[in-house]
């Protein structure tokens, strides 16, 4: 009877452990996500993330780590998810479930010191162009490479913006996502983006495969925000925010 008895009390206090981490609907009572460190519009994307989370009574945290260490995170379970990234990012990690709404779109920009520019500068003396790229930023590195540059890792968009003042690299690339860009600060008066962007993108919110159906419910009210200009609203405050502080 006592072997029982504590079998009973154990059973018992596995459930009691167990049900506060699931809601009503049987979904996750909270999920941990992963974040690039240093984008401007990660914050954007987060507070989206977190007013769609709440709609279905899921609490959100963040953390924010190097961009590859994210994405393994959330590929491997350690994470149940990873804050946005792009397909061709994401494709790389199979364990990764795409929430099928997208979350917010980019587009990465060529910025030049000559003001006159409107086409990348020419390479000198036949060496591959230098331009200074957002460590981490999978997008623009794997697009300097593509257009045949040799992409020169900063650790912030203030170093970015300084290889490219200095002469130290021919252009930066810098990402602009709904409006949400380093471009607005007024250190970066001096130097404009030519006219085409480099190449545009859709990022997406991804979580671990054991959460396929979290996803599922989540595509439905991120298109209810956009719907409701939920999330139209939540981008110009930011918008307004980065302007303020230019």
């Amino acid at each position: 009877m006592e072997a029982i008895r504590r079998l009973l009390i154990a059973v018992l206090a596995s459930l009691a452990f167990v049900a506060p981490h699931t809601t009503a609907n049987g979904l996750p009572a909270e999920v941990r996500l992963a974040a690039i460190e240093g984008v401007p519009s990660a914050k954007a994307a987060r507070q989206i993330l977190e007013i769609a989370y709440q709609r279905l009574g899921v609490g959100v945290s963040v953390m924010e780590v190097p961009t590859k260490r994210a994405l393994l995170l959330a590929d491997n379970g350690g994470l149940d998810g990873d804050l946005y990234r792009v397909d061709a990012v994401a494709s790389n990690y199979p364990n990764l479930v795409r929430v099928e709404f997208p979350l917010l779109q980019g587009k990465l920009l060529a910025v030049v010191r000559e003001t006159e520019n409107h086409d990348l500068p020419h390479s000198p003396k036949n060496q591959p162009l230098r331009v200074s790229v957002l460590r981490g930023a999978i997008i623009a590195e794997d697009k300097a490479r593509e257009l045949g540059m040799e992409p020169i890792l900063a650790d912030d968009y203030d170093q970015v913006r300084s290889l490219l003042e200095l002469g130290r690299v021919d252009v930066a690339f810098v990402s602009d996502v709904e409006g949400i860009s380093p471009l607005t600060n007024e250190h970066w008066h001096r130097l404009k983006p030519i006219r085409k962007p480099v190449t545009t993108f859709t990022f997406y919110h991804y979580l671990n495969q054991r959460h396929a159906v979290l996803a599922d419910h989540l595509a439905k009210v991120l298109e209810q925000l956009e719907r409701e200009g939920i999330k139209a609203e939540v981008l110009e405050s930011f918008r307004r925010d980065q302007h303020s502080k230019s």
